[in-house]
C-alpha cells in the first residue's frame, strides 16, 4: 500500500519508523489471538482516520523470530490518498479494479459486496458500493471464513 511516497507491505517488521511514517501509534491496542496453522498469534491494532494497521507475532515460531517480534499482518484503508501497488484506491471504479487485477472472487455478505484476490496466504479485498471501491483490505488468510 502506498501513501504519498511511503509504502507498507504485509510482512514488514513492525517498528516505530513505520508508525511514524503513517502517523499511527507505535503501541497498538490488543485485539485478540487469531489461529493460524493450529497456533494462536497475538494481534494489535494501530489506527488513525482512514487507516488501520494490524501488527502481530504471526509465525514467529516458524520464522526463527522472537515471540515479541511483530510484523504487519493487515492493512485496511477507507480514505482516499492510499493506493495499492497497481494504483487502485478508495473511489476507483469497478472497471478500473477489473483492469488492474482481473475479475476476482465476488462475495455478497450482509448487504456488502466484496471482491477478493488471493495469492498464496495473502488476500487483497475490496468492498464495493455503487460501483466504486469503498474499502481496501490486505491481510493473511488463516483459512477460516471470518
Amino acid at each position: 500500500m502506498k501513501v504519498k511516497d511511503q509504502s507498507i507491505a504485509l510482512g514488514d517488521r513492525w517498528a516505530s519508523n513505520i508508525a511514524l511514517k503513517f502517523d499511527v501509534p507505535v503501541e497498538g491496542s490488543f485485539t485478540g489471538e487469531v489461529p493460524f496453522d493450529g497456533t494462536n498469534y497475538k494481534f494489535l491494532q494501530h489506527q488513525r482516520a482512514g487507516l488501520e494497521i494490524f501488527s502481530s507475532n504471526l509465525w514467529w515460531d516458524k520464522a526463527e523470530r522472537s515471540v515479541d517480534d511483530y510484523i504487519v499482518s493487515q492493512i485496511t484503508v477507507t480514505a482516499e490518498g492510499f493506493a495499492t501497488p497497481r494504483g487502485i484506491h478508495v473511489g476507483s471504479t469497478r472497471e478500473e479494479l477489473n483492469s488492474a487485477y482481473g475479475t476476482g472472487q465476488v462475495d455478497n455478505d450482509s448487504g456488502e459486496q466484496w471482491i477478493t484476490y488471493e495469492l498464496g496466504k495473502k488476500a487483497l479485498s475490496f468492498e464495493m458500493k455503487d460501483g466504486n471501491v469503498l474499502k481496501i483490505t490486505m491481510n493473511y488468510n488463516n483459512g477460516s471464513s471470518e
